[in-house]
């Protein structure tokens, strides 16, 4: 057991110092960066709901803006952050890591994605958090010098891990993504190591800023599993939207990568004016990651079907853009705008435990890892005990999805990374 241990983990004391601090600074700087974003989305939205009209100004010139730069001066940095991690991880080039992971690219995506919020694009932060995460415990591989490259993956895929954890107070889900998304190509021996990692950084960030849920405590709401099969055809629905809108993001990515400048900036400025119509339509609603909504419906407030079709095709718009952006919680808040219309159908199950599969299902539709799915809604909404109809539900939908597109979004945006980069 011991020689078996030590062939898997690191054997020098200084790595396991290396690797603690990089949790702590991992933690503080994910902290930052939740407030920041924050405080940026809440600012635009304060400004909208007073003026709609200013958006048509404000959000196009953000797109141009980061769009530019991000494509020719901060390589990169661009989308979620998910694709680069993954691609890294698959890539046997060292070059494209040092590329993709780097303390000047989570520095560079904290930026952008504040500029973002702050410009009322419809973005997340997970996949943000995540790209962080795993940036800063990958830059500090130089010190560490970790030379077997299955510590070297399970390094970036820990420093995912991280992110995610810090992000939404999901540990389980955090160890489970770099298991599903992160280190598909890592021999399971290297979990061992990714699950301590998650443990330690799950109770560093209690200790640094408590341990509430994401979005709230719906822990008093169940389910008979007797009418669980009453939410097939919402795990259908949500499959079909999550599958078209995974089609449709990766159709539009392609068909909008150009190497002239001009071209550039006509896109940017058409996808910031399509963003900017959601905005003027919704005073603001749809901009930002879709939190607040997603607390609005779970509390009873119906946003009706516009909010879920403005979200939808905003945030599709702001993806196809390629600017730093997450999916997690956007997609969280389309679903939970699905099941919040959908309630009205089911009289036997609770609003709340309607939103909540609804949520599963579309996040599961849209990013195709369903367990990671699960957890991360039934962790940020304090509901573990609902874990049975949330795989169900989940697995449904992610077959639905991969009915319409077979490769699963993440993966198909890094293998155009590589593909891009030249690797």
């Amino acid at each position: 057991m011991r020689r078996y241990l030590s062939y898997h983990l690191p054997n020098e004391t200084k790595t396991y110092v290396s690797l603690l601090l990089a949790s702590v600074l991992t933690v503080i700087a994910i902290d930052f960066f939740l407030y920041s974003s924050d405080y940026a989305q809440h600012t635009f939205k304060h400004l909208i709901a007073k003026n709609p009209s200013l958006s048509f100004i404000i959000t196009p010139i953000t797109f141009v803006l980061i769009v530019y730069i991000a494509k020719y001066f901060c390589h990169h940095i661009q989308g979620s952050g998910i694709p680069q991690l993954i691609a890294a991880n698959d890539s046997r080039n060292k070059n494209i890591r040092q590329k993709l992971l780097s303390f000047r690219i989570a520095a560079g995506k904290i930026v952008f994605i504040f500029i973002g919020m702050l410009g009322g694009a419809p973005i997340g932060i997970e996949g943000p958090s995540i790209h962080i995460g795993g940036s800063i415990f990958f830059g500090f591989n130089r010190f560490i010098k970790l030379k077997r490259k299955l510590l070297v993956h399970a390094l970036i895929a820990i420093g995912g891990s991280a992110g995610l954890i810090v992000a939404f107070n999901a540990p389980i889900a955090g160890f489970l993504f770099a298991y599903e998304e992160i280190g598909r190509s890592l021999k399971k021996q290297a979990l061992i190591l990714i699950a301590v990692m998650s443990g330690i950084v799950y109770l560093l960030a209690t200790m640094y800023r408590g341990n509430d849920s994401y979005l709230t405590n719906l822990s008093t709401y169940s389910l008979d599993l007797s009418l669980v099969w009453h939410l097939l055809p919402l795990a259908i629905l949500a499959g079909i939207f999550g599958g078209l809108f995974s089609r449709s993001t990766l159709f539009f990515i392609n068909k909008f990568i150009t190497h002239s400048k001009l071209r550039v900036i006509i896109i940017a400025t058409v996808l910031g004016f399509i963003v900017a119509s959601f905005n003027y339509l919704s005073a603001g609603q749809i901009a930002g990651s879709g939190k607040d909504e997603v607390l609005l419906m779970l509390a009873g407030t119906d946003l009706g079907p516009d909010f879920f079709a403005m979200k939808y095709f905003a945030t599709l718009t702001s993806l196809a853009s390629t600017i730093p952006g997450g999916l997690f919680m956007p997609s969280i808040s389309i679903g939970a705008s699905i099941g919040s219309e959908a309630a009205n159908f089911y009289t036997q199950i609770d609003t709340q435990v309607v939103i909540i599969m609804a949520m599963i299902s579309y996040l599961s539709a849209v990013i195709r890892a369903p367990l990671t799915s699960v957890f991360v809604v039934l962790e940020m909404t304090t509901t573990l005990h609902l874990l049975i109809p949330g795989l169900l539900v989940a697995f449904i939908a992610n077959w639905v999805s991969k009915q319409i597109f077979k490769q699963p979004i993440y993966e198909a945006l890094a293998d155009n990374y590589l593909k891009l980069t030249g690797k």
